[in-house]
């Protein structure tokens, strides 16, 4: 069984549900059952607990993917949901061993999460042209031990990548047209790309540019996904979802 060690990132969780995902690190964490001391955790299997000030217990576990995307990592731009990753994971064929060219670092949640897949024998090349979502981006991949599987680069694209011949193209930037054909050239033939974006105009500014190059498979889709309270006498669906987040604009380039 895997034990907690300073530096983790955990998630922590009391009896009536509430949980929270900290840092495991030398501080106090305030919680409305009371104080814990957070390095009480530090060599405690998972599913292990401690008790609070109060004599309430916390158990820690290590959170999913989706829980540090959604309630661990901070929010510096709009980011790509779960719900949308798990989708864009399986249609592009990310897995072990591809090279990745991303655009549109933001946050880095996406460069975080295609890492697990890409295994330690791949590679994600990621760009943006901010300095300070750029360095926050590789701090956060530093933290969940993804260092060597993703190189940051501060650029503008309007010359293209540095790097050839990779397996997937993913583009989460504002006006994506204006660069796609500069950008593709870096896409090896039979490759898979994905583009995100969050209005119509801008799928049809994508769709037109299409049109002039040699590409199949494109596909233009959105992901809605309805959660249910677990109440088994009145089962119904929560009133408030999260709804629409991202149009996703995948293909596979150059293949006749």
């Amino acid at each position: 069984m895997k034990k907690f060690k300073e530096g983790d990132v955990i998630g922590i969780s009391l009896k009536d549900g509430r949980k929270w995902f900290v840092k495991l690190e030398k501080r106090t964490f305030g919680t409305h059952k009371g104080n814990i001391n957070l390095t009480e955790f530090i060599d405690k299997e998972e599913g292990g607990k401690i008790q609070t000030n109060l004599g309430h217990s916390v158990y820690g576990f290590y959170p999913s993917l989706e829980e540090i995307i959604l309630y661990y990592i901070k929010r510096n731009t709009q980011i790509a949901y779960p719900k949308d990753l798990g989708y864009i994971i399986l249609k592009l064929g990310i897995k072990e061993g591809v090279k990745i060219i991303e655009c549109g670092t933001g946050t880095g949640v996406t460069s975080l999460v295609f890492s697990y897949f890409v295994g330690a024998s791949g590679k994600i090349y990621t760009y943006d042209n901010r300095k300070e979502f750029t360095e926050k981006a590789q701090k956060l991949v530093e933290e969940f031990g993804m260092k060597e599987r993703v190189v940051c680069k501060i650029a503008d694209i309007k010359d293209g990548f540095d790097e050839k011949d990779a397996d997937i193209l993913f583009l989460d930037i504002k006006e994506p047209q204006f660069y796609i054909e500069k950008v593709f050239f870096s896409l090896k033939p039979g490759g898979t790309f994905g583009i995100i974006v969050p209005t119509t105009n801008q799928v049809s500014d994508v769709l037109k540019v299409f049109e002039t190059m040699e590409l199949s498979d494109v596909e233009v889709s959105e992901i809605l996904l309805r959660k249910y309270k677990t109440n088994s006498a009145r089962l119904r669906p929560y009133d408030i979802m999260v709804g629409h987040t991202v149009y996703i604009i995948t293909g596979r380039n150059f293949v006749f």
